[in-house]
């Protein structure tokens, strides 16, 4: 092709027909302009779909993390109505039963419970590694970051202060008056025990009675902020999903 393009030019200016020479040199310009236009616009085709490609693959991801995190953190959840109902039901037995049975035992062993949400992030991670933008949808990309960047971090906070409160509030009372066993058939690995001795001096213990209530308090607390993760997991879920999904977002 270069070669013919040689000879007609060749050609025209042996001819000295200067005017169909420059208007061939113009056609020849303006096709190489055409052809480093298309080599351009295949190029960035090919980098746009890679691009699709690799966006579809993260949300995917994600996609399947989430749905991870929310049987989590939703289990979680169900844990922490456990715990506030011993809370009450504990108070209760103390005042209306002389002796302890495998009931108190389970309402004991279920105040100390410590529901812990460990997130999902190797999509998160994934998408950090290529880069944010590589979600197109703006409202998508900011949902997402708020989630995993402030939600997540969020919730954990309040999952430490949970623990910090534990430590430092109930340890010494439960080891004053219980025994613990690892058992690792028991729902939560452990069975708390207590002496009949012991449950006497309980019973006329009201700093117990005040930190059961103070329990209460800090799961209700806890349950609170989970209950919005959870929904802002739901929500991000249903998002993704029209993503992937677009005809779901004309239904």
């Amino acid at each position: 092709m270069i070669k013919l393009f040689r000879n007609i030019r060749k050609n025209l200016l042996t001819e000295s027909k200067n005017i169909k020479y420059l208007k061939y040199a113009i056609g020849e310009i303006i096709l190489v302009v055409i052809g480093i236009l298309i080599a351009l616009q295949i190029n960035t085709w090919n980098e746009e779909n890679k691009t699709k490609h690799l966006e579809i693959k993260i949300l995917k991801e994600l996609h399947s993390n989430l749905n991870i995190d929310l049987f989590g953190i939703q289990e979680d959840i169900t844990s922490m109505d456990l715990i506030d109902k011993a809370c009450k039901e504990v108070v209760t037995y103390l005042k209306t039963k002389d002796k302890p049975d495998s009931t108190f035992n389970y309402l004991i062993t279920a105040l100390r419970v410590r529901p812990h949400f460990d997130p999902n992030k190797s999509g998160y991670g994934l998408l950090q590694s290529k880069g944010v933008e590589v979600i197109s949808n703006d409202s998508l990309r900011n949902n997402i970051s708020l989630l995993y960047e402030r939600a997540y971090t969020y919730y954990r906070r309040y999952e430490d202060e949970r623990l910090d409160f534990q430590n430092y509030n109930c340890t010494a009372k439960f080891l004053e008056y219980f025994y613990e066993n690892f058992d690792v058939n028991s729902r939560w690995y452990a069975k708390f025990f207590i002496t009949q001795e012991d449950y006497d001096k309980l019973r006329k213990d009201e700093s117990f009675f005040k930190l059961a209530s103070a329990i209460a308090f800090e799961n209700a607390t806890l349950q609170h902020r989970a209950k919005r993760t959870e929904k802002h997991i739901m929500d991000l879920l249903e998002f993704i999903e029209k993503q992937l999904n677009p005809d779901l977002s004309n239904d």
